[in-house]
């Protein structure tokens, strides 16, 4: 009769019983005498220990189906002596040892799940966020830098252009008198101080504000250029662990979360495609 693998206490047998050609467990020494004792195991359900050759009729087992108070001063749950019959084999075959000593932890692994989402998610919105943030500095002194020229230029189209368009009408008259004459001489001067006024104060604007806002605009995007690979590889790192994360919970997680990890995978997919 086969016999339990000495090397292994009763605290760590695992056994397994069949129902309907099919193994159920492992479940625990404890727990296997108190099916027999419920009637789930009876006296024919075939049932394999670890160490055992073959799968045997639950009755050949020494005090399997003796009362529980005789039984508590048994030290283990042994096979019985060689008085058992003879068996033939049976059809079933043990189950892997690997199949018995596997048991996944759900709990542990959902929380591996969450805690990669979250890392994930997060990494990827910070560097997206920081990513905004400096192309929103560079966008706002290019504006600033632009808004003041176009104002600079609207005032100075606004100054030139009467007197200029004063010159051009003196100028195209085909009788011109003195009095027309010095006018043409006055606005003609005029124009020309005006202009060189305009230039200077262009030039001044362009050393005062314009030149230093196109410097910063310049060094903002080189720093920002700067840091872009470790953002990239920040938020593909961000992304892997996200896309893990959904992949555990989608196999782990209860049927009633499965809705919820499908919409959010989609709008991971969803951001990362239109990014």
């Amino acid at each position: 009769m086969p016999s339990p693998a000495s090397s292994s206490t009763q605290s760590e047998l695992r056994w397994y019983y069949a129902v309907d050609d099919t193994h159920v467990g492992p479940v625990s020494a404890s727990r296997f005498w108190q099916l027999a004792e419920e009637g789930v195991i009876k006296a024919e359900t075939l049932v394999w220990c670890t160490g055992y050759t073959d799968w045997v009729p639950a009755k050949t087992i020494d005090g399997l189906f003796r009362s529980r108070l005789s039984r508590t001063s048994d030290s283990n749950f042994s096979t019985g002596s060689g008085s058992s019959p003879q068996l033939a084999p049976t059809p079933m075959k043990p189950p892997a040892e690997s199949t018995a000593a596997s048991d996944v932890d759900t709990p542990l692994l959902m929380q591996i799940a969450k805690s990669g989402i979250l890392l994930g998610l997060l990494c990827v919105i910070f560097t997206r966020g920081c990513d905004h943030i400096d192309q929103a500095r560079i966008d706002g002194l290019a504006a600033q830098r632009e808004i003041s020229e176009q104002e600079f230029e609207q005032r100075e189209s606004s100054e030139l252009q009467p007197l200029q368009q004063q010159v051009d009408e003196l100028g195209a008259k085909e009788y011109v008198s003195a009095e027309d004459k010095k006018k043409l001489q006055e606005v003609t001067e005029t124009l020309r101080t005006t202009k060189v006024m305009l230039a200077s104060e262009r030039q001044q604007l362009e050393e005062d504000k314009w030149g230093p806002l196109r410097a910063t605009e310049k060094r903002a995007a080189s720093e920002m250029q700067s840091v872009q690979m470790f953002r990239r590889i920040a938020s593909l790192i961000g992304t892997t662990l996200t896309l893990l994360g959904l992949g555990i919970a989608i196999f782990y997680a209860p049927p009633d979360q499965q809705l919820g990890i499908w919409i959010v995978l989609g709008v991971v997919i969803a951001a990362a495609y239109i990014s």
